[in-house]
């Protein structure tokens, strides 16, 4: 991720702290960025870069997991990805609450958050060819998402409540 788009994440991430999704304009936040970045032309397409955003932090954070079964790895990667979020909370509470009433708009969504989901497995050592691999990573997603409804709950500094409803949704679904 080059330079420019972490400043547009950062920077988008930074304006949802004080304004909703809706208040935001594309040309706010493009304004932070030195060389404007052909790849980014709307606001789905910001939103499309604070997932690779989040991604980016978490590719740097790997060296952090302990090599080990896919499940545990996987329980590891997972919450690695929810205290990236949680550095931001306020920002993702922000576009949570305008996408909550609007469902219809954050299905064109999904296929960024399924990229993330691919990271997530490749990393995990999870097989993810062929019709199995689409199953497993679809339960990935299902198991994040559901994990993500616990966290936007959990106000405690150290997740707990998220750690506790990730393992028992990873058992559900292992």
């Amino acid at each position: 991720m080059n330079k420019d788009k972490i400043k547009i994440a950062e920077s988008t991430l930074k304006l949802l702290k004080k304004k909703s999704w809706d208040k935001i304009s594309l040309n706010e936040v493009l304004s932070t960025a030195k060389n404007l970045d052909k790849s980014i032309n709307t606001k789905k397409d910001l939103l499309f870069n604070i997932n690779r955003y989040v991604d980016f932090n978490l590719k740097k954070q790997i060296a952090l997991i302990e090599d080990s079964n896919s499940k545990d790895m996987l329980f590891e990667l997972i919450m690695l990805r929810f205290d990236i979020l949680q550095k931001h909370r306020e920002s993702f509470f922000m576009l949570f609450n305008f996408y909550k009433s609007r469902p219809q708009k954050s299905i064109s969504l999904i296929p960024s958050f399924l990229e993330s989901m691919f990271l997530i497995a490749s990393i995990a050592n999870i097989e993810i060819n062929g019709i199995k691999g689409s199953l497993r990573i679809k339960g990935i997603f299902i198991i994040y998402v559901a994990t993500y409804f616990e966290w936007l709950n959990d106000n405690s500094k150290s997740l707990d409540k998220t750690m506790t409803a990730l393992d028992k949704n990873l058992d559900k679904f292992s």
